[in-house]
């Protein structure tokens, strides 16, 4: 969905660039042209090994500071990359040096938390190894037991948490833009790494499946794999096409994905090979247009029931005339449009797939309507709820007359708890918390005169919020609630160089 805010900066922006088309390109040394890594988990743990012994006895004991690197999205038993951040010796810090293979064992099964032998590592002169057992807590976000030393079998203690991760693609909307990372380690510290990849001017970040992609949109016209082993540079880059402005991608099977190609003549799905971009076919979307220009607009991408659907915001080349909203449904094992959920409102963007109580899942669509700007502003949507198996929309979750304002961003945390980015005529922007199940507004989280472009949950329960201050751009945390009638508690601010625009949380 382009609202009026960031269509005029992207105007500012690319009068300065003059548009570079599909020979956009991150330099040469960003870019290896080699196959991607899939996306995998990050632990951060604190070893405790009281009854080492150091210095002939005169310190005894000694904490690690350890990240574990698990290449793999999903528990089981996996090989596990070691780096050893530090130490302390009876307090004091002292540097670790790996002897071994920097690798071990990493079991994930159930409740059971383990590794292999870690080490030998020296510490202070004093060489040993260690492992771990213990126990995984809810979603797998933390564990806790045992830590032993190898020789002497003995005890001590450990405690993990696992990273969670938000790449942010942060722009000005001129020429200068990048994609950080934004890490919340140990549940307290949040760390920025900046510029592990260049974005264009108008970036937008998908995870989708086990990949992360960076897609560049208008007037740049191409889509990034960013590499998780090389700290999200890119891997490879692909032209979609002078024009198309690509506006999301998928994967939806290892050697295919589709793209949503916005502007015309494009007006279909490009389907590629998400380990190279080499194209693969397209799957036209300009039939069920009903515009008069006869512009679909796909937008958003999103797989649920065995299909994939595609928002078709269906608005004619001068963005005045618009034609109700709606899903196209396409059988990935033919890249056939098997059908069309009709939309009781206008301009679909940001689609949710949400896992019901009873085991059903359904189709979340943010429904933007008429932003103020080249029109008066219309209220002629919300956040519909659609069945992705009877293809039919079944209920408004939001009224964006409740609401007080154009939807914009959506991001559901549980079928009982939704936030919405909600503007209003004054383009006055509002994160609010909503229960889809009643269409209640419950409170508002964020209240701002900047432009909220996205938002953010991530699996370990945070939300995340793009403060595009142009003094003080960050990204902001906070912990959803797990009780009713509790609220959102900060955890912390990660401050950018750039205006942050597009977030994707990695974990």
């Amino acid at each position: 969905m382009i609202g009026p805010i960031r269509a005029f900066a992207l105007l500012a922006g690319l009068a300065l660039l003059g548009g570079c088309g599909s020979d956009y390109a991150p330099p040469p040394d960003a870019t290896t042209g080699e196959p991607a890594a899939q996306l995998g988990r990050v632990f951060d743990v604190t070893v405790d090994l009281p009854h080492v012994v150091f210095d002939g006895g005169r310190r005894v004991g000694v904490v690690l500071d350890l990240e574990l690197r698990v290449e793999e999205p999903a528990p089981g038993t996996h090989p596990a990359r070691l780096v050893h951040h530090g130490a302390r010796v009876a307090g004091e810090p002292e540097d670790v040096t790996d002897l071994g293979a920097s690798t071990t064992t990493l079991i994930e099964t159930g409740e059971r938390f383990e590794t292999g032998r870690i080490g030998p590592v020296r510490v202070a002169g004093v060489t040993f190894e260690y492992f771990l057992r213990g126990t995984a807590g809810p979603g797998g976000w933390t564990a806790a037991g045992e830590a032993r030393e190898s020789q002497t079998a003995l005890g001590g203690r450990f405690d993990a948490w696992r990273r969670q991760r938000l790449l942010v693609a942060a722009t000005d909307f001129s020429i200068a833009a990048s994609v950080d990372l934004l890490a919340l380690e140990r549940d307290a510290d949040l760390v920025v790494r900046a510029d592990r990849a260049r974005a264009s001017s108008d970036p937008f970040l998908r995870v989708t499946g086990d990949a992360a992609f960076l897609v560049n949109r208008l007037s740049f016209d191409n889509v990034v794999r960013l590499d998780p082993q090389r700290d999200f540079a890119a891997a490879w880059q692909a032209g979609v096409g002078i024009g198309a402005n690509p506006h999301d991608v998928l994967l939806v099977a290892e050697d295919r994905a589709y793209v949503s190609r916005y502007e015309p003549p494009f007006n279909d799905l490009l389907v590629i090979d998400p380990r190279g971009g080499a194209s693969r076919g397209t799957i036209d979307l300009a039939p069920w247009a009903e515009n008069p220009d006869g512009t679909p607009r796909p937008d958003r991408l999103c797989a649920a029931a065995g299909l994939v659907f595609v928002g078709l915001q269906d608005i004619d080349r001068t963005f005045t005339r618009y034609a109700s909203g709606k899903l196209a449904a396409i059988d990935p094992a033919t890249d056939r449009v098997i059908g069309i959920v009709s939309l009781p409102g206008k301009n679909p963007g940001t689609l949710e797939r949400v896992r019901e109580p009873d085991g059903g899942v359904r189709l979340y669509v943010a429904l933007g309507g008429i932003f103020p700007g080249l029109l008066a502003q219309e209220l002629s949507g919300g956040v519909a709820v659609v069945d992705p198996v009877n293809l039919a929309f079944e209920r408004w979750a939001l009224d964006d007359d409740d609401a007080g304002g154009n939807i914009g961003a959506l991001a559901i945390a549980r079928p009982e708890l939704g936030y919405a980015v909600v503007s209003d005529a004054s383009y006055r922007n509002r994160v609010i918390a909503f229960d889809p199940r009643t269409g209640t507004v419950l409170r508002t989280v964020w209240e701002t005169a900047d432009y909220v472009p996205e938002i953010e949950v991530t699996g370990g329960g945070l939300l995340a919020i793009p403060d595009r201050s142009f003094l003080a751009p960050r990204v902001c945390l906070f912990r959803v609630p797990t009780a009713p009638g509790d609220t959102e508690t900060p955890a912390g601010c990660g401050a950018l160089r750039r205006p942050p625009f597009s977030l994707e949380s990695l974990d």
